[in-house]
């Protein structure tokens, strides 16, 4: 009897052991931040990061879970960077031009007249880039890259019609900065620099006569109750990136890590630059539901806007090798990839 017993207990102990081994151990689950200064309801969020956070969570089968924090609810747009850096979120996307001087060669996509009229073109060009570019690789060295991006190209709207030069003397315009107000100011007008939540006011009171912002912004803005006249001049484009904490990315097993490097990357980035392109179809047409009017260059007045972009080109570059830095070699490459992509789509 007791001889039975201690068979048929190894025997349950054996099976337990068995069972133990070939079970699969509990796979880590992670619950990460996500902050951007969009509003929930905005095309790129419903259209860009909602479709991005799904791919991520549904790849991982539930290992991970993305909580989106929008409208700089964990903290202001020009402290995403920063934040993530520190851990305050997991991931960020934010806008290079509220940092300046600290992605300098990242922001060549911002210099004005490049010829990039679409975001799936100006996303196509600083995703090469930041590949195949070391210096740009390491104004990003805090962080881990998920991807890069572009807005489509800036139009100038304002409350009298600007079709050329001619029409831009005086005009005080507000831009948010950088190279846009050497441009500006060699077309004629006088630059204002001001946070783009500050236009409609300043529009409203007079203080300026026009501005130049993404079609989205417009829209967001509700300048098209103010600003009836637009010039799609696809005057300059600006990067937005998505990054996040390195150590939150360390912390990542390597089967998750793959996950995001196959949803990120180009496809996160064109996928972010078509709901731009979208927007822009649907905030010019709100925009000449309200009375507006919308303008292009001809090709003359084209080439001589060209031509003072260059010269604010040729000016960046050399303050850039002035401080050691590539400037001319970054700005080369980025005027062939413009060139070689555009021709591509």
């Amino acid at each position: 009897m007791k001889f039975a017993m201690k068979a048929l207990l190894a025997s349950l102990m054996a099976s337990v052991a068995l069972a133990s081994f070939g079970a699969e151990p509990e796979k880590k689950t992670f619950r990460l931040k996500f902050a951007h200064h969009n509003p929930p309801t905005s095309f790129l969020a419903a259209n860009g990061f909602a479709p991005w956070v799904k791919a991520i969570e549904t790849r991982t089968g539930g290992q991970v879970k993305i909580d989106v924090y929008p409208s700089s609810m964990l903290g202001k747009a020009p402290d995403a960077y920063d934040n993530t850096i520190k851990g305050v979120t997991d991931i960020a996307w934010s806008y290079v031009a509220f940092f300046p001087g600290r992605f300098p060669l990242t922001e060549v996509i911002n210099l004005p007249m490049l010829g990039i009229d679409k975001a799936t073109l100006g996303s196509k060009v600083i995703w090469d880039l930041y590949q195949n570019s070391p210096y740009i690789r390491k104004e990003f060295a805090d962080v881990k890259v998920l991807t890069l991006h572009c807005h489509d190209g800036a139009p100038i709207v304002s409350k009298k019609p600007i079709v050329g030069m001619a029409d831009m003397q005086g005009k005080k315009i507000r831009t948010g900065g950088g190279p846009l107000i050497p441009l500006l100011q060699s077309l004629g007008s006088s630059p204002m620099a001001m946070p783009s939540p500050d236009t409609y006011q300043a529009a409203e009171k007079g203080v300026i006569d026009g501005a130049v912002l993404a079609w989205e912004a417009v829209e967001m803005m509700n300048l098209q109750e103010i600003l009836k006249s637009g010039l799609d001049a696809n005057v300059n484009a600006g990067v937005f990136f998505l990054v996040m904490n390195k150590k939150t990315w360390d912390a990542l097993p390597p089967e998750v890590q793959k996950v995001f490097d196959e949803e990120s990357g180009e496809k996160a980035s064109q996928l972010f630059a078509r709901a731009f392109d979208e927007t822009k179809k649907m905030s010019t047409a709100k925009f000449v539901k309200a009375g507006g009017k919308i303008a292009t260059l001809d090709a003359g007045e084209t080439a001589k806007w060209r031509d003072k972009g260059k010269l604010v080109w040729d000016k960046w570059a050399s303050d850039l090798e002035a401080k050691g830095q590539p400037g001319k070699a970054v700005l080369d490459l980025t005027v062939r990839k413009v060139d070689e992509y555009a021709k591509q789509m």
